[in-house]
């Protein structure tokens, strides 16, 4: 048998069980088809409201992390500002430091 023969063969039994399935649900059914829609609707509603209040909290979290992000990067640009101005001053000492040494030895006869 053919792999495409048994791929058929496997969605026509799928359909037959699934149609076999719901017929015997509707027989069976504890409620009455009105019922069942209202249960059905009820039923979306509820999950789609689950489902709101889940994207609402996970919204919510999201932003609680970007603003903890945005304070990190801030702290972290403080930092990196205090070490170039201190950089900058260590630079602008040498330089003062170098310009009266080199003063110091004009003065000074070799």
């Amino acid at each position: 048998m053919s792999k495409d023969m048994q791929w058929t063969q496997s969605l026509t039994a799928f359909a037959v069980g699934l149609g076999v399935g719901a017929a015997v649900a509707v027989f069976l059914a504890p409620r009455s088809g009105s019922e069942t829609r209202e249960y059905l609707i009820n039923s979306a509603k509820d999950g789609l409201d689950s489902a709101v209040a889940a994207g609402q909290r996970l919204t919510r979290r999201a932003q609680e992390e970007i603003e903890f992000a945005k304070e990190q990067v801030k702290d972290q640009v403080r930092q990196v500002k205090e070490q170039v101005r201190e950089a900058k001053d260590q630079v602008r000492q040498a330089t003062e430091a170098g310009e009266r040494a080199y003063r110091e030895s004009l003065k000074t006869p070799v």
